[in-house]
């Protein structure tokens, strides 16, 4: 009776989806979830002098620091323009800070996409990516900027970018890792002029497969920057690339590193964040046009590398699909995460998305 089974199943799906289904790390045993409650208050919301609708949705990345009160007050990346924007967050709120975080001195598009903290510094990274819309490059996006954490606010310590005494606050902007791409093996087929995103770029069909990189998510841990790869996704594997902070920022041998995570078919890394034992990765729908209903993902990575694929662990599927869109949301794609708990049983997680005003906020209890 079991082969009469399996033999209905691989008709109806295939034998090589069912091949892949069976050697997924999501094959594994896991949860689907979904949030606690709904999308958690942001005040009066994220201000913004140009396009307010349009920046205050396009959320990309969040890092948050413990003040000496206590506070958990975030630094929010927006992947339009070139500021970013302080958060306290509450039990079940938000509240936005109306404070200007300039990024650069300069007005080009940084395509923030990722942040993250080591309690020292807050750091931000472009998306070193070509421009979904026509493939042109934007050479804007391949900088890395760091700049002094304050411990008693939990915010910068820091003066705008380009002032006299910048440097001496702590800020520092870097655009080393571009090179660094094009030295490795497994990214620089992938790092040029007008790479397009994805494997099927309706702006340039002829241009399709490429694959161009697109960082998507950072974290740091252990003097190490860690940078997610929503692209090139290949063979069901997603890349992160880890180099010494010190080194990028000041020169000398970085230590570059690629591992490849398996994270399913048409899937990249969409953020990630350092946790006590380790990394959690959140996952998503690749740069390509084909793949844009796969769901999301939240896996936990030992942090070990190797040549060959890793296999994470898979801790739950998101179902976002009851979240109620309020007015000024437009769709649910999420981008950031950062953790409010770590439990013995459970990792207690805020994940904001792009579409949605202010990130829409929305609390997972993620089991370990």
């Amino acid at each position: 009776m079991a082969t009469s089974y399996l033999g209905r199943v691989v008709r109806a799906v295939g034998s090589a989806t069912l091949l892949m289904a069976l050697t997924l790390p999501w094959a594994q045993a896991q949860p689907t979830i979904q949030p606690v409650g709904g999308v958690w208050e942001s005040s009066a919301g994220f201000e913004f002098k140009k396009k307010e609708g349009a920046t205050r949705r396009s959320v990309s990345g969040i890092a948050c620091n413990l003040s000496t009160t206590k506070e958990r007050v975030c630094l929010v990346a927006f992947d339009e323009g070139v500021e970013a924007r302080y958060a306290t967050l509450g039990a079940g709120s938000m509240l936005a800070h109306k404070e200007v975080v300039a990024l650069r001195a300069d007005t080009g598009e940084l395509d923030a996409e990722g942040a993250a903290t080591d309690g020292t510094y807050f750091y931000v990274t472009g998306s070193h990516s070509a421009k979904r819309s026509d493939c042109k490059s934007n050479a804007d996006s391949r900088r890395v900027v760091r700049f002094r954490v304050d411990p008693a606010t939990g915010r910068g310590a820091r003066v705008p970018p380009g002032a006299p005494n910048a440097a001496l606050a702590g800020y520092a902007d870097t655009d080393r890792l571009w090179a660094i791409l094009q030295t490795l093996p497994e990214l620089k087929g992938h790092v040029g002029d007008g790479k397009c995103l994805g494997s099927d770029p309706p702006a340039a069909p002829r241009l399709a497969g490429q694959q161009g990189v697109n960082i998507e998510g950072l974290a740091v841990k252990a003097g190490r920057l860690y940078f997610g790869f929503r692209g090139p996704a290949l063979d069901g594997a997603g890349l992160v690339l880890a180099v010494d902070t010190e080194a990028l920022f000041g020169g000398g041998d970085p230590r570059p590193t690629v591992t490849r995570i398996a994270l399913g078919e048409g899937r990249g890394l969409r953020d990630m964040v350092a946790v006590e034992d380790g990394f959690l990765l959140l996952a998503g729908p690749d740069d390509s046009a084909s793949n844009q209903n796969l769901g999301w993902t939240v896996l936990w990575w030992d942090g070990r590398g190797g040549p060959r694929t890793v296999q994470a662990k898979m801790l739950a599927a998101l179902d976002v699909s009851q979240v109620r869109l309020r007015a000024c949301d437009r769709e649910i794609k999420p981008e950031a995460i950062t953790v409010i708990a770590q439990r013995q049983s459970s990792y207690q997680v805020l994940i904001l998305s792009d579409g949605m005003c202010d990130g829409g906020p929305l609390e997972f209890q993620i089991p370990r």
